[in-house]
């Protein structure tokens, strides 16, 4: 059975909501009865798009999870070079808490994550893991390409740069604007992780 444009829409508003309450509050801090009133429907309502609310949660985070992998695809594609992508990364991060303070939504998730659902805890692992493996890929192209020098291998930089999965985020967002001594640009697009 396929969903109706309305149906599809109202998801999407929920979605937006939920994220922008998971990205300020937390998942734990918020319900169904916050997200109807924002989206301005009954709060059973919510239950025929999302039963529970670890179905939301895992709808959430697999969406910015495939928001973020498309941001991270088009920096890895762009020009310049390892510090120029490490600094685009690193706008990813200040840009969020740019829109209304809030912080990367992985590191929200990963704050709550011993009390988060099985099935949105793999989400939030699989968030990780995709950034961790980008991060080694870029950080190894830069050593190969002798613009970056770290000690230990790409793949335990990479790794510890997520060591505080939580502050990770909100380090990143409050972060100086420059990453290897280069600035980031100036032309940045609007933040993709965000809804439109």
């Amino acid at each position: 059975m396929s969903r109706t444009p309305d149906a599809s829409r109202t998801t999407d508003q929920l979605l937006d909501a939920a994220q922008e309450l998971a990205q300020t509050r937390g998942y734990n801090a918020f319900s169904y009865r916050d997200l109807a009133e924002r989206v301005g429907i009954r709060s059973a309502s919510i239950h025929h798009h999302f039963p529970s609310k670890a179905d939301l949660g895992r709808a959430l985070v697999a969406r910015y999870r495939e928001r973020f992998s498309d941001a991270l695809r088009r920096i890895a594609g762009g020009t310049g070079g390892a510090p120029a992508k490490l600094a685009a990364y690193v706008d990813l991060f200040r840009a969020t808490y740019e829109h209304g303070g809030r912080l990367c939504l992985g590191g929200m998730f990963a704050a709550d994550l011993p009390t988060l659902p099985s099935e949105v805890q793999e989400q939030v692992r699989g968030f990780y893991a995709d950034n961790e493996a980008w991060l080694t890929r870029i950080l190894d192209a830069g050593r190969r390409s002798s613009e970056l020098d770290f000690e230990g291998s790409p793949r335990d930089a990479a790794a510890a740069s997520h060591n505080r999965r939580p502050t990770a985020c909100a380090r990143w967002a409050h972060s100086s604007p420059t990453v290897a001594g280069r600035a980031p640009s100036s032309t940045a697009a609007p933040n993709p992780l965000q809804p439109h």
